[in-house]
């Protein structure tokens, strides 16, 4: 067994001045080592004295570098303990006498200005029983025993000296604690650097253990499970592979019952100790459905009830649709049947079936699909109206002709279902779209030129509100109304051109309509907001590196208001162009409006509180770099 004394611990190994500490240095320079001043630097070492067969630390700076230390009366030492670059340690030989310490680096020898030490030499000799119960009586036998305060165990288990039954200079007599692991044992005292003495045997320290270990197939939330074993008076906790604990008891320490949780999941089936070390006690298959049929498989619908049949059909928590993100509930379950209502979005694909063990099982499903046969007229004028006969129409949500917008249409349970042509001449292809997202290719239908008025070209540049509009048409003659989102507008008609009168107060998408005597021809367009005011109109500022700018007045900003839309349109983008709005002071007004990257023909700030307030005591600045500044507009 190992040997030690121990004294009062002397953090001074080194003698630590205020102007610091000196070594000889391999090239003979005094080098200055005050605490943490980077470099290879020694602030400390103990502790001192300290026992011989003890643990001798070191710390400083740069200590990972230490490639060896000498302590006189032997060799070198270079199982050296890295703990990290402020601390290494190294165990102290037998054989080793008092002097100087000295520690190798690659910069040169780094000499403690004082002497090492050596206490009185404390022995671990033995402990018995050398395997243990936890609660059960261990005895460490020695010398200068009285002189340590802790017995600690592996992963740092520790009794203090206040808990030993026996404490004397020969003997320490305690009770091992249930944490306790086996292991090392390590007698330490209590100080900073403690000294700490281990023993050279591990102690064994007796686990609850299995007599064989169970392999579980097809096993079920609720099965009992009895297994065979040794101690089995110490489990704590039975958990599964995934952490769900099992509620088990225990017969004369010999025989420990448990049931399979609600969710447990495929893996080991473990007993934990007070210690926490796991003893596997089962390998765990969790079953599930088998066989699984469902009825009816195809032609679903919304509001379908699906009967799904076969083995342990009890296991599913609840199923999963082709496009339904939330799980649905069953409406009822046996062990060999479960019923569930088609949700509306549900798509044709696998059915998921959803255990508690988060096993899954899938079952093909088909939904019912619109059948369309033919259209009446088989050839349509665009902008007339085309009836679709078939049979499930009433599955149908919008129907898209080519690559027009999708036509929204009523569910009907009528065979026949009328829709409003809106594309272009020629064979068109035609698509319905379900309202649960799935989508059928009809047979295509043949459009001709519409007869009735319809826009062969539009303006260029934006859409405005408050704006003339003026696009081209043909069978102007044929026009009786113009409808923005279903209000009629002004417009009027002039050599082969139609000029719509757009209100102010219209932006964003809308649906312009021309209502003919012989049908109607709906547009989507884009109308930009008109009514802003231009606050700077030029000259065009080359923004350059951040040097060129536009400085506007609050005088401009009199009637901003908390939501008002600042817009600034620029030119000439160049690579890595930012954008940036500061208040009169030159600073940021406000971190969202800060260096931001810039793309397309402008770029805005949506003014709150604190942007106003400072717009409208001091104005604006826009400024950045790589772009031109052509002009700034105010949306109240």
């Amino acid at each position: 067994m190992k040997t030690n004394r121990i004294l009062t611990l002397c953090l001074a190994g080194l003698l630590l001045t205020g102007s610091g500490i000196s070594f000889t240095s391999c090239q003979g320079d005094d080098v200055d080592t005050n605490q943490f001043t980077g470099g290879i630097s020694l602030n400390v070492f103990g502790p001192c004295p300290v026992a011989r067969g003890g643990e001798l630390r070191f710390i400083g700076s740069g200590m990972n570098q230490v490639t060896a230390v000498s302590i006189p009366g032997c060799a070198d030492i270079t199982n050296i303990q890295v703990i990290s670059d402020r601390e290494i340690r190294v165990t102290v030989p037998q054989e080793a006498e008092e002097g100087y310490v000295i520690l190798r680096t690659p910069n040169g020898d780094i000499q403690t200005e004082t002497k090492i030490t050596y206490s009185e030499p404390i022995t671990l000799d033995s402990f018995s029983p050398t395997s243990v119960l936890p609660g059960e009586t261990l005895t460490i036998t020695g010398d200068y025993l009285n002189l340590m305060q802790k017995v600690i165990f592996a992963d740092e288990v520790e009794v203090d000296c206040t808990d030993f039954i026996e404490h004397t200079r020969q003997r320490i007599t305690l009770t091992v604690p249930e944490e306790a692991q086996s292991g090392l044992i390590i007698l330490s005292d209590t100080a900073d650097i403690p000294n700490q003495i281990y023993s050279e045997e591990e102690l064994t320290v007796t686990l609850p253990s299995v007599n064989n270990v169970s392999q579980l197939n097809n096993a079920k939330p609720g099965n009992a499970i009895e297994i065979q074993g040794q101690h089995l008076n110490l489990v704590k906790q039975v958990r599964t592979a995934n952490g769900s604990e099992a509620e088990f008891a225990i017969t004369n320490n010999e025989t420990l019952r448990f049931e399979i949780p609600a969710d447990a999941a495929d893996g080991d089936v473990v007993m934990i100790p007070a210690s926490g070390v796991e003893v596997t006690i089962a390998h765990l298959t969790m079953a599930v459905p088998t066989e699984v049929k469902a009825t009816p498989a195809t032609g679903l619908r919304a509001g379908s009830t699906l009967t799904l049949t076969g083995k342990n059909m009890e296991l599913i928590t609840n199923v999963t649709f082709p496009n339904v993100a939330e799980p649905i509930a069953l409406t009822s379950q046996t062990e060999e049947q479960v019923t569930v209502v088609m949700p509306e979005t549900a798509q044709s694909g696998n059915l998921m079936l959803n255990t508690g063990s988060g096993k899954q099982v899938s079952v093909a499903i088909e939904t019912l699909k619109p059948v369309v046969s033919g259209y009446n007229p088989a050839t349509v004028s665009a902008g007339e109206n085309v009836t679709l006969s078939g049979s499930n129409l009433d599955l149908i949500a919008s129907i898209t002709f080519g690559d027009g917008e999708a036509v929204a249409v009523t569910p009907s349970a009528t065979p026949n279902i009328e829709v409003p042509i809106t594309t272009a001449e020629g064979e068109v292809s035609v698509t319905v779209t379900m309202a649960n997202g799935e989508t059928i290719a009809c047979p295509a239908l043949n459009v001709t030129k519409p007869q009735c008025c319809y826009i062969t070209s539009w303006q260029e540049g934006d859409i405005k509100s408050g704006a003339l509009l003026e696009v081209s048409i043909e069978n102007g003659d044929k026009l009786t109304s113009v409808q923005l989102n279903g209000n009629t507008v002004q417009y009027i008609v002039r050599d082969g051109s139609l000029l719509v009168s757009l209100p102010a107060d219209v932006s964003g998408n809308a649906t312009l309509t021309l209502v003919s005597s012989n049908g109607e021809m709906p547009y989507t367009i884009n109308i930009v907001d008109g009514s802003a005011v231009v606050i700077y109109a030029g000259p065009a500022v080359n923004a350059g590196n951040w040097e060129g700018y536009v400085q506007l007045g609050s005088e401009l900003f009199a009637d901003a208001h908390v939501g008002s839309i600042i817009t600034v349109y620029i030119s000439n983008i160049g690579a890595d162009a930012q954008g940036a709005f500061q208040n009169s002071s030159w600073s940021s007004i406000d971190p969202a409006y800060d260096g931001f990257s810039l793309s397309g023909d402008s770029f805005t700030m949506t003014v709150n509180e604190n942007i106003l307030s400072q717009i409208q005591s001091g104005g604006l600045i826009v400024k950045g770099k790589n772009y031109t500044i052509e002009s700034v507009t105010i949306l109240n």
